[in-house]
Order: C-alpha cells, then sequence, then structure tokens
C-alpha cells in the first residue's frame, strides 16, 4: 500500500496529474485501497481518474469506460446502490455502444449493474444479467475455469435474491465440488459458495444437511 501511495505521489511531483504514466499509478493506488477494504478512500481517487480520463479521451473512450466501470465497482462496495445504479447503467449503455454487446469491458459493466439492481430490490433483472454474463464466460473460458464459477455464483445470489431457496441450493449445490477441485477448500470462491449452501439449506429448513457443510464437502454431494 504505502509503495502504490509513493509511486503515485512522486509520478505526480515530476511527471505532473495529468501525465499517463501518472493516471495509470493512480487507478493502481485506487484498485489498492478498494481491494483492502477501504472503498471510502478509493472512491476520490477513482472519480478523478475518470474526470481525466473523460477530459482527455471523451465519454466514449475505451479508457473512460474503463474507469467507469472501477467507480461503479467501487460505489457498489461502499453500498451507494442508487448512484452505482445510475452511473452502471449509463456506462454499459455507453460501452453497449461503443464497444458492442459482448466486448470484455461492456460484461465489467454489466456484472457491476447487477449487483446494484440486486441490491435494490431488482432480483429479477440482475438475475437475467448475471445468466448473461455467465453464458459470456463459459463460450470463451470453458465450464469449469474459475471465472466462470465466480459468474455462475452470481446466478445463485440472484435466486436467493428472488427467494427461489431451492434453485439457488441447486446452483450452489454444483458449484461446491467445482471450485474445490478447481482452487481448493480455502479458496474465497469455495468458501463463500460454502456459505451460501449453508444459508439456503436452513433456509429450506434442512438444518442437518446445513450442518455437514461446516467440514469441506458435505457427504450428500459426494459421488457414490
Amino acid at each position: 500500500m504505502l509503495l502504490a501511495e509513493s509511486v503515485h505521489r512522486d509520478w505526480a511531483a515530476r511527471m505532473g496529474e495529468l501525465h499517463a504514466d501518472t493516471i495509470d499509478a493512480a487507478g493502481r493506488l485506487a484498485a489498492c485501497l478498494l481491494a483492502q477494504g477501504d472503498a471510502k478512500q478509493a472512491r476520490p481517487v477513482f472519480e478523478r481518474i475518470l474526470q481525466l480520463r473523460s477530459s482527455e479521451y471523451g465519454d466514449d473512450h475505451p479508457d473512460t469506460l474503463l474507469a467507469a466501470c472501477d467507480l461503479g465497482a467501487c460505489l457498489n462496495a461502499l453500498e451507494d446502490f442508487r448512484a452505482a445504479s445510475r452511473l452502471n447503467t449509463d456506462t454499459v449503455q455507453r460501452c453497449r455502444r461503443r464497444l458492442g454487446k459482448r466486448d470484455r469491458t461492456t460484461i465489467l459493466a454489466t456484472g457491476n449493474l447487477a449487483g446494484s439492481l440486486l441490491r435494490l430490490g431488482e432480483a429479477d433483472q440482475a438475475l437475467r444479467l448475471y445468466r448473461y454474463i455467465h453464458e459470456w464466460h463459459r463460450e470463451r473460458s470453458g465450464e469449469n475455469s474459475l471465472v466462470t464459477l465466480e459468474a455462475a455464483a452470481g446466478i445463485a445470489v440472484g435466486l436467493d435474491g428472488l427467494g427461489d431457496h431451492e434453485a439457488a441450493r441447486a446452483v450452489n449445490a454444483d458449484l461446491l465440488p467445482r471450485f474445490e477441485r478447481a482452487a481448493g477448500k480455502d479458496y474465497s470462491g469455495t468458501k463463500n459458495t460454502r456459505s451460501r449452501l449453508e444459508r439456503n439449506l436452513r433456509a429450506l429448513g434442512r438444518d442437518e444437511e446445513a450442518d455437514e457443510v461446516h467440514g469441506g464437502i458435505p457427504t450428500f454431494l459426494s459421488p457414490p
């Protein structure tokens, strides 16, 4: 963290805030802040980067659109979901016009929008977007790649948001052994899936099965 701050401060002093390398350093600083959970401090950095990119390249330039994606993710992390939804909706629309529906930045913006909509109670719209994102990753990276599994986790979250705990349980039960095979039981995606599966089972009144989830892949998910 100190290195990212030091590099950005040094480059801003030597080359100026508007230099491309300085803006890139600001992006790395903001990403570090967000990754360590300090979204509040990251927000003004992301906002400044977006302002600089827009002034230099215009609102629809790929670098500007990517900067808008970064800010949208930060707003979601801050739980400012109304502001996030406004920005993410606009970013998705701009990305689709400029880059196309199936560009990687468009998919990134779509994921941000799905997260905003879900937390605003629009689970049906969020689920539709999560399914689209999953299909995009599945086609490009394969059924069992980590990015595809993470995208499938979005579907489970969307189903749970709709109150369809049985459908969410089925997705999470399928994902748990696949995450563990791909990345191990201590991977964040594995742990998150295990937690979701436990919540699904308890919501369905299946407490005995939920208790099994704590110890790894439950026996009821193991092959015969």
